[in-house]
């Protein structure tokens, strides 16, 4: 069997020392290792690399779409004219893919990109593999400020501030093209509540699977948690995005520096506070907050499994690898209760939630970690949030479902 997958990242394509493949490889090219033997696989990934040519690699064939939009000029372009110029083109470059590789099935990672077009185009069947989904993620993108603050905010003068409408407009083309994408696409690989029912929401006609992640092979071999002595450490994984919730971990974390509670927040990932601080008037140091940078798979892992609780401060989130890898050690996770983060976590018995955006509680859980409930209940949810992860992140499982998905799509209704 043939199937094409179209991937918002490059996968295996990259050397692991290139420096350009995802962080840590990344659930999808984890995927790409566990079914590569037992499909005729084909990777379609955008690329900004005009130099990036198609190869073979590890017995899977690698397409790199070359994105000519993807500068500072194309992005001036999109801003003045629009995105769906951009979206043509690549579209047309996808179906180039398609009658190349000639694919059983197509597979494609979320419809936040326009790899999903492709399902208007052809008779294949395609499955949209849900990450996140474009709209209720825009709808809460500045929960507490203003689109014309967050614009007028942006460092770098006027080209920061362009950059900023830029985000703003690509954001709401994505939302409408999201729409002709669910509308087009019939079959779906879901894996929250959460998903599933947005999915049925604006395609009620949807045919649902259920679609597992498999986590980066570190996470299955690392752990379990063993939290160290002294003083409690949070860990926390964020992005730039202001819906990740970084305004949350600032005004959090001063609630706890003046209840006097000794303590520190360790915050991974390519964050920018400037914009935060200046939003919430509080400083990182000011909220105990240590800015970690980028790390590896292996690094947070070691992290993960000392700590006192993985935090998880989103506005909105689908199914959260952050979240699902701490789980997977053992960890005591506390999250914002968005999206589909209810569907793995549940509140009392595998962790523990919190509304969304709002600091004082999510202080207030931290607050009683060190002194909270007795050891044999905390070791009674804690491993109750690992034993479901083993069984949601099994691979084995994961694979066998999967490739009967594929199945099932190459029979005739």
């Amino acid at each position: 069997m043939k199937v094409l997958w179209f991937s918002n990242t490059p996968s295996g394509y990259y050397s692991t020392d290139s420096g350009k493949g995802y962080n840590g490889g990344g659930w999808i090219s984890s995927l790409e290792a566990l079914v590569r033997e037992d499909v005729e696989l084909g990777i379609v990934f955008l690329t900004a690399s005009p130099e990036d040519a198609p190869r073979r690699v590890a017995g899977v064939d690698y397409f790199p779409v070359f994105d000519p939009s993807d500068n500072r000029k194309g992005r001036i372009k999109k801003l003045l004219l629009g995105h769906g110029g951009a979206d043509k083109y690549l579209v047309a470059k996808y179906l180039d893919v398609v009658r190349e590789f000639k694919p059983d099935v197509i597979q494609v990672f979320g419809s936040e990109h326009s790899f999903g077009l492709v399902a208007r185009h052809t008779d294949i069947p395609v499955v949209l593999h849900v990450q996140g989904i474009v709209k209720p993620y825009y709808d809460v993108y500045l929960s507490f400020c203003s689109w014309l603050r967050y614009i007028l905010s942006a460092g770098g003068g006027f080209g920061g501030a362009l950059h900023r409408l830029y985000i703003r407009s690509r954001w709401r083309h994505a939302v409408r093209r999201e729409s002709v994408i669910l509308h087009a696409v019939r079959n779906y690989l879901c894996r929250t509540d959460w998903d599933r029912a947005e999915i049925l929401k604006v395609n009620p006609d949807a045919r649902i699977f259920w679609g597992g992640e498999v986590l980066r092979p570190v996470f299955y071999e690392s752990g379990p948690w063993r939290p160290s002595g002294g003083k409690p450490v949070f860990v926390t994984t964020i992005s730039e995005p202001p819906y990740k919730g970084m305004d949350v971990v600032l005004r959090a974390g001063k609630l706890l520096m003046d209840s006097g509670l000794d303590f520190d927040w360790r915050v991974f990932g390519n964050v920018n506070p400037a914009f935060f601080e200046k939003i919430t008037g509080i400083t990182c140091a000011q909220a105990g907050i240590s800015l970690c940078g980028v790390a590896d798979a292996a690094r947070l892992a070691t992290e993960l499994v000392s700590c006192a609780a993985y935090v998880h401060p989103s506005y909105i989130d689908n199914s959260p690898n952050s979240v699902c890898e701490a789980q997977l050690l053992g960890v005591p996770v506390i999250a914002a209760a968005v999206g589909g983060v209810p569907s793995l976590v549940d509140d009392g018995r595998t962790g523990r939630l919190f509304p969304a955006g709002d600091a004082p509680a999510l202080a207030a859980l931290l607050a009683q970690l060190p002194t909270s409930s007795p050891h044999a209940e905390r070791s009674r949810s804690i491993s109750a949030a690992r034993a479901d992860a083993l069984i949601r992140h099994d691979r084995s499982r994961i694979k066998k479902e999967l490739l009967a998905v594929y199945t099932t799509l190459c029979r005739p209704e």
